[in-house]
């Protein structure tokens, strides 16, 4: 083969690989995520979404896409790209969607959401259910923590202040509705507690909704039974089992 021959050949291999991946187009998947529990994001929280290939039922499923989001708020949207050719036709696919603070999963899809082939398009709106916290976890790890309140009685809380609570050693704590910051030394045995009756605390103004909040979340105290701890998240529970109150660790 001549020099210009040889040339030619590398011009038309080059072309070549250029215009095949030209062809290879990308698509996207999208949506949004949301959960529907009436609680705040906490802060710090991480969302994560995956685009897989779930064909076969007895062997892991093979990633397609995946994107991770700073979570601040729900719904989210989000978006993930894929090319043509990583998908097939004969091939099932779905999302799914996690959430996790410091590490720990707080949320997760417990069902499929299938896309892109037999029938499903390329949008999904999910929901993600929230992870069970181990409520026979003995120790609870409250020494010299601090927790922000982000749900009262089913209700997202006014920031105020700082509400929520703060723990020492032995059950001492300290503990605020967004308002005045109160004092005393609970009682704590496993993943029991009982709040006192009665509490020091500072005497401010507060505005007519920290108020209103505030003297919830007094009433409230008293109610708490139990607590159930999961990571970087912290319940406390009446006697019937409902969740009075949902906190996030600080850092």
């Amino acid at each position: 083969m001549g020099f210009k021959q040889g040339f030619m050949a590398i011009i038309l291999t080059a072309a070549t690989a250029i215009a095949g991946a030209s062809m290879a187009r990308a698509g996207t998947v999208e949506g949004s995520v949301t959960y529907l529990q009436r609680i705040a994001v906490p802060p710090g929280a991480k969302l994560l979404v995956e685009l897989r290939d779930v064909s076969l039922m007895d062997v892991a499923s093979k990633l397609i896409a995946a994107q991770d989001y700073d979570l601040t708020a729900v719904p989210q949207d989000y978006s993930l790209t894929f090319l043509d050719s990583q998908i097939l036709e004969t091939n099932s696919y779905a999302v799914s969607a996690r959430i996790t603070l410091d590490g720990e999963l707080l949320f997760v899809t417990d069902t499929t959401y299938p896309v892109l082939t037999r029938g499903a398009g390329d949008k999904a709106d999910m929901i993600v259910k929230m992870v069970s916290p181990t409520s026979s976890q003995v120790n609870l790890q409250l020494d010299d923590t601090k927790w922000t309140l982000i749900e009262l009685n089913g209700t997202p809380v006014e920031k105020g202040r700082d509400p929520g609570f703060a723990f020492a050693r032995d059950g001492q704590f300290s503990a605020s509705g967004g308002c005045n910051r109160f004092m005393g030394q609970a009682e704590l045995t496993g993943t029991e507690v009982r709040f006192p009756d009665r509490l020091a605390g500072t005497m401010m103004a507060c505005t007519p909704e920290l108020d209103t909040q505030e003297s919830d979340f007094l009433a409230t105290m008293p109610k708490v039974k139990s607590l159930a701890r999961q990571g970087p998240m912290l319940q406390m529970i009446a006697e019937d089992g409902s969740v009075l109150m949902r906190l996030a660790l600080k850092k």
